[in-house]
């Protein structure tokens, strides 16, 4: 099997040279902290691959789910067509929502008490104070459940007081003080489960409870989970059936993706050094919040090995508009970082939103935090250096997009054929 051609001896447009063997890509994408259904990842991908055959005058077909739910993925297949080109991907989710799942579904005083102990533990172990130095908008991003609770209790105070106030009118004091009591823890677990729900307060107190557990290692199953995909990768890279195999991590999932290279590295020492392609696109991601913290050795440990493991490209895209990710910050060095350098693993690139989007669209999502967030996995408006679905779906391998700071741009046809 042949390493695919760079942009220099590609194919020729349609008109002048029939259309290139299809190239074989396995995609491994491991989501965050996400109780998605997958039938839902599997329909939103369909429209979104539609999205993306839209924009760049190409043709994809994506077929029906193909797992039968008893590996740890979810699975189909993407055959994509260019006037000069054509690619097969095997798209692969790896699936721990279950876990998410679980998480989600404790009571809410169990919640509160797991979800305010993990906040405390990354305020207590230093973490914190690294995050308004490596991204002042994470910092508060941080401190936004402290907020949220304290607004609820004031609510739930004067409720209480209210109640109290009333009930002393016409009963005694004995009698008034309970229902004030009951009246404001009442009317706090109300607003605790709306709005709070809604505004995503339950997913992130399970989000830092989950953290804290990972990092002392109280994540059995979470870490078994890990284990059979680094089988997955190990097993396929192997096989020697694919041309390239892209890993992503998004959000969280990119911090435990580094988990799974450290498993299959363990598995398979040369996992990137064979005639397979092999590389690492995180987005979104948010390594630092656990390697910034004082017992964050396994996740600074398993990210300086990624990045120098040979023959493996790593490359973390950041977006200004994500409040989430990490801009301008190195998940490897911890510290602030200029874009398009080169040095040390991963190469940090900019993903710029405001080209991925219309005006229209982004002045819309301007206060959708989370929804600017998944806009890494979703298809763009408009060309830009970061596409996802270029990646994971286009003719030119990862590490060739990613080598140029425009990434897909200048690099197709109006018709969509591949320029030489």
């Amino acid at each position: 099997m042949e390493k695919q051609p760079d942009a220099a001896t590609a194919a020729a447009p349609a008109e002048h040279s029939p259309a290139r063997p299809a190239w074989r890509r396995l995609a491994l994408f491991l989501p965050g902290h996400d109780p998605t259904d997958m039938d839902y990842h599997h329909g939103r991908f369909a429209n979104q691959a539609g999205r993306y055959a839209d924009l760049w005058h190409v043709g994809t077909a994506v077929s029906e789910r193909l797992d039968d739910g008893r590996q740890p993925y979810a699975r189909w297949e993407v055959d994509t067509q260019g006037a000069n080109w054509a690619t097969h991907t095997d798209y692969r989710i790896l699936r721990w929502e279950d876990l998410v799942v679980e998480l989600d579904e404790r009571p809410d005083p169990v919640r509160l008490w797991r979800g305010y102990g993990g906040l405390w533990e990354f305020l207590r172990g230093g973490a914190a104070r690294g995050y308004f130095r490596a991204s002042p908008r994470y910092g508060f991003f941080f401190f936004f459940p402290y907020v949220i609770f304290a607004l609820f209790a004031a609510a739930g105070a004067l409720a209480g007081w209210l109640v109290h106030w009333g009930a002393s009118l016409f009963l005694p004091e004995w009698a008034a003080l309970p229902a004030g009591l009951l009246a404001a823890v009442a009317v706090f677990f109300v607003l605790f489960r709306h709005p709070g729900r809604d505004w995503r307060l339950h997913q992130a107190l399970d989000d830092w409870d989950l953290a804290r557990d990972y990092l002392a290692d109280r994540t059995p199953a979470l870490d078994a989970r890990l284990d059979r995909f680094a089988d997955v990768l190990a097993e396929e890279v192997r096989s020697g059936r694919h041309d390239e195999v892209i890993l992503v991590g998004h959000s969280l999932g990119a911090t435990l993706m580094l988990g799974v290279i450290d498993r299959a590295l363990d598995r398979e020492p040369g996992l990137a050094a064979g005639r397979t392609q092999v590389s690492l696109l995180t987005c979104g991601a948010t390594i630092p919040k656990l390697a910034l913290h004082r017992r964050g050795d396994k996740v600074r440990r398993q990210a300086a090995r990624a990045a120098s493991t040979p023959g493996l490209t790593w490359v973390e895209y950041q977006a200004r508009h994500d409040a989430i990710n990490f801009y301008r910050f190195h998940p490897v060095t911890l510290r602030r970082a200029d874009f398009d350098q080169p040095g040390t693993a991963p190469l940090l690139r900019k993903a710029s939103i405001k080209q991925m989007l219309s005006h229209e669209k982004l002045r819309k999502l301007r206060w959708h935090a989370m929804r600017l967030h998944y806009q890494f996995l979703l298809a763009n408006e408009r060309p830009a250096a970061y596409d996802y679905f270029m990646f994971v779906l286009g003719p030119l391998s990862f590490p060739d997009l990613s080598s140029r700071p425009d990434g897909p741009v200048g690099r197709f046809a109006p018709d969509g054929s591949l320029i030489a």
